[in-house]
């Protein structure tokens, strides 16, 4: 197999027939594995990050496609140059489409970048625990390349294949009365009504609407939403005219006499719903709570959906969301240290001395 570098936007916007060959061959129907959704990350990556897409062939063509990105970092006060998952921040989890077997294409991609002396230190996010290449990559690197298992991230889902009111027969009192209780304190509050978009353009309306409300929510003075996270505005308006034109988009909107004032940004493919981003206005009184109104008034929408079979709600284990849920995904960190000298010590440094130095901390602190 041989590994090709796609590093222009032009070259990777040219790829699209290609990507899509084989996120077929490979059974890859997922959103976040396709070339609309990467080419939305491509476009919003920060300055500091440089995209780059790793093309993986074999005799009869290509059979892979590894999206990365690459920055410098530091890592416990030392500088790193680091080859990384091109994503965003919203992005549920990340794999590699592939067409075939898993282990000759993990094998290829380690052999190519072990060859380079650019990188330091290989980070994988939100890859998920049962991926193949997970699996490959863990068994075994070539040319001395170590891996660590970093971190590993809970995403809470509900399972909407069966009916609201056996759901709602499950769930204890206090469940019950919170849910009511949030319902009529909005409804006291003036007139309630929800709206869900399909097709939306992103000059006014409603996209507009939700950027604001993003703006007006706690997220808006951190510059965490939408409408001024660095990246996430061109982000969203790729994601949301591209999503539109391939059926995925759902944008649920509630209105308190006529203003929007909760959002929630989803994108819907098969049989699943993926909650990307919500938010409320935060200048309410928070005892009507317009956020919680719209997740109950979308689970119970969803229930009565043909087709919908799991609600994600999104990574983050929160009291929150648990109290939907009736299961979870987990998605893995995975660091991978170049086999030079430097990477080498970098793995001895976080595998060995920083251990060792929390457990004589721990020890100190008990004594």
């Amino acid at each position: 197999m041989k590994v090709r570098r796609i590093e222009s936007p032009e070259e990777f916007e040219a790829l699209a027939p290609v990507w899509n060959d084989v996120a077929r061959a490979g059974g890859c129907a997922s959103p976040f594995l396709s070339h609309d959704w990467f080419a939305c990350c491509w476009r919003a990556a920060a300055r500091a990050r440089r995209p780059l897409l790793l093309l993986v062939e074999d005799a009869a063509g290509p059979v892979a496609l590894v999206p990365l990105a690459r920055w410098a970092a530091r890592l416990r006060g030392l500088p790193v140059r680091v080859l990384g998952t091109l994503d965003a921040p919203d992005t549920p989890f990340v794999d590699w489409p592939v067409a075939g077997s898993p282990e000759p294409v993990a094998e290829a991609v380690m052999a190519h970048l072990v060859a380079r002396r650019d990188w330091d230190l290989l980070i994988l996010e939100k890859m998920p625990v049962d991926s193949p290449i997970v699996k490959a990559l863990e068994s075994g690197m070539p040319g001395g390349a170590r891996c660590q298992r970093a971190a590993t991230l809970r995403s809470p889902y509900l399972d909407v294949s069966g009916t609201w009111e056996d759901f709602w027969s499950q769930t204890s009192q206090r469940f019950k009365k919170t849910f009511r209780s949030v319902r009529n304190r909005l409804e006291k509050a003036g007139r309630v009504a929800v709206e869900e978009h399909r097709s939306l353009g992103v000059d006014g309306g409603p996209f507009a609407e939700a950027l604001e409300v993003s703006l007006r929510s706690w997220k808006g003075p951190r510059r965490l939403a939408m409408a001024n996270m660095p990246g996430m505005p061109e982000f969203f308006r790729s994601l949301t005219e591209r999503a539109s034109a391939r059926g995925w988009l759902r944008l649920w909107v509630l209105r308190l006499d006529g203003r929007a004032v909760a959002t929630e940004y989803q994108l819907e493919a098969d049989g699943r719903v993926h909650a990307l981003r919500a938010d409320f206005d935060a200048s309410l009184p928070e005892d009507l709570s317009p956020g919680a109104y719209l997740s109950g008034h979308i689970v119970r929408a969803l229930f009565d959906r043909e087709g919908i079979h799991e609600y994600d709600m999104g990574p983050g284990d929160n009291e929150y969301k648990s109290r939907w849920a009736t299961g979870a995904h987990e998605t893995v960190r995975l660091r991978l240290f170049h086999p030079g000298i430097y990477g080498k010590s970098l793995f001895a440094m976080e595998t060995r001395a920083v251990p060792a130095l929390r457990r004589l901390g721990r020890g100190l602190r008990a004594s």
